[in-house]
């Protein structure tokens, strides 16, 4: 793209959809990277129905989801690789980086893949057999694709997602200030901090997020 700085810039992933705003990273672990998703003060609900998360919603500047229409454009060509980028409530960050990493297309229902995982937060998106992230469908309150067969995730949880049966992560959660108690729906990433505290009770929900892509050989 020629792109140098960090900065907001028009993009069209999908030549059959309109162009959209999104952020680009040019300075974390080498730049190249495109914000699709951020989570920083609660301030977009993120509760939303299958074409709001096809289309996306929020602003770049803010919280937003750039879109899985413009997701499946962005990684339908090429290797792509997916970096999230997770703070707590005490100033810690973590990451995780999957070197493959491609969202298919709306026929295909928006699925997942993210392998080859490194990093220190700990790959929750492989988790176990019933909590795999990896390979699964989008899900949102409108349309369950999930496995969880007495229920929907995304209704549930109060988020879209790819639900398992029905998570071990959960970036797009509703937004707590640290601790929270009853549902577990907050922002979620359950190989850094485990989903309840066995002395409390208490659930763990982050501070920020950011979910980003790039291609592989930038």
């Amino acid at each position: 793209m020629g792109i140098k700085e960090n900065g907001i810039y028009t993009i069209q992933p999908d030549p059959h959809r309109p162009a959209v705003e999104a952020v680009c990273d040019m300075q974390t672990a080498g730049g190249g990277w495109t914000v699709f998703q951020r989570r920083r003060d609660g301030s977009v609900d993120f509760n939303r129905t299958w074409q709001e998360y096809r289309d996306g919603f929020g602003v770049p500047q803010g919280e937003h989801w750039l879109g899985n229409a413009a997701l499946h454009g962005l990684t339908a060509t090429g290797q792509h690789q997916l970096r999230v980028q997770l703070e707590d409530w005490h100033h810690q960050r973590r990451q995780a980086t999957y070197s493959t990493f491609r969202v298919a297309s709306e026929a295909h229902r928006y699925r997942l893949t993210a392998r080859e995982f490194s990093g220190d937060a700990g790959n929750a998106l492989s988790y176990s057999k019933r909590y795999n992230h990896d390979g699964r469908a989008f899900s949102t309150a409108d349309r369950d694709h999930d496995r969880y067969a007495s229920g929907n995730c995304a209704q549930y949880y109060g988020a879209g997602w790819w639900f398992d049966s029905c998570l071990a992560a959960n970036l797009n959660g509703r937004y707590y200030r640290g601790r929270y108690s009853g549902l577990t729906n907050g922002i979620y990433w359950g190989t850094w901090y485990i989903l309840t505290d066995a002395r409390s009770g208490e659930r763990y929900s982050f501070k920020t997020v950011e979910m980003k892509t790039r291609p592989r050989d930038f």
